[in-house]
Formats: C-alpha cells, sequence, structure tokens
C-alpha cells in the first residue's frame, strides 16, 4: 500500500496467475473424453512415452486431427496469453521494487519478481511422462493398444 497524491492509501491488486489448463481438461469439457479416460491415457503415456494426444487418438477415443485443432486454436493461445500476463506482471513488480518506498522495504515485492522469473516457462503442450527416463521406443507395451484407421481430413467433434 501506499498513498496517492490526495494522501489516501491506494492499495495495488495482484493479478492471480493461472496455471494454464491440460489438453484432457479442455476434451473433458467438451464432452469428448472422461475422466476415467484421462487416467488410463496418463498411465499409458508413463508406460510407452507417448504424447497424451497420442495415446488418446491410438485407443480411438479422439482423431488426432481433433487433438491438433484443440491444440492449435485453444490450448497454445491460451498458454501464450497466461505467458505475457506473466511477463507483464513481473515486469511491473520490478518496477514497484525499484521505486523506493518511504519507510517501507521492498524486498517481499523484489522477491515475487525474482521467484517468478526463475520459473521455467512451460514450452511443453502437452501432457508429459513423469518419469523422464523412459524412452518411447525402450518401454514396454504391456497391452497393445487398438489401432485407429485413418479417414478424410476433416474434424470431428464427436471424437
Amino acid at each position: 500500500m501506499h498513498r496517492d497524491s490526495g494522501g489516501r492509501f491506494q492499495v495495488q491488486t495482484v493479478p492471480t496467475l493461472v496455471k494454464p489448463k491440460r489438453l484432457g481438461t479442455y476434451l473433458v469439457e467438451a464432452g469428448l473424453i472422461t475422466d476415467a479416460q484421462i487416467k488410463v491415457a496418463l498411465n499409458d503415456q508413463a508406460a510407452t512415452g507417448m504424447k497424451f494426444g497420442e495415446v488418446l487418438s491410438t485407443r480411438g477415443w479422439v482423431k488426432q486431427q481433433t487433438v491438433e485443432f484443440i491444440m492449435r486454436k485453444v490450448v497454445a493461445p491460451e498458454r501464450r496469453a497466461i505467458e505475457r500476463k506473466k511477463q507483464k506482471f513481473v515486469e511491473e513488480q520490478r518496477k514497484v521494487a525499484a521505486k523506493p518506498h518511504p519507510g517501507k522495504t521492498s524486498t517481499v515485492v523484489a522477491d515475487q519478481a525474482r521467484s517468478l522469473t526463475k520459473a521455467k516457462p512451460s514450452s511443453k503442450l502437452e501432457h508429459e511422462p513423469t518419469n523422464s527416463s523412459i524412452k518411447r521406443k525402450d518401454a514396454p507395451i504391456s497391452k497393445p493398444l487398438p489401432s485407429v484407421a485413418q479417414e478424410g481430413n476433416d474434424v470431428s467433434w464427436t471424437g
């Protein structure tokens, strides 16, 4: 808090930095898959090293074209917008931290700005396996995934 030119206290609002939604969340919201299918796909992903969307399309739950469309038109733009907001917030906090505040230290604000800049932005657009040592070609598949025949280039919203 600081005083404005009229002597009134001004409260600085801090925007909430929201984590971007995951691909599976969008697909559930669209009614294309269920939470149970997400759990199965995440387990398959961890076992095979495949991308989350690849697992869904390999299992035949959602077409690969649908996954790519949602990633390109919904997920990626939202993540870029969140990253821009985060960078804007960090810059604003740096400016606030650089200004001298009479009678108050700005270490809290400076610490917040530093912690945000240390966090690496996520460049991965899909769910990644938790065990990074698993390689796709090395992972045994205990149960083969069903194959999916590729159809035309139309996007199917029904999965």
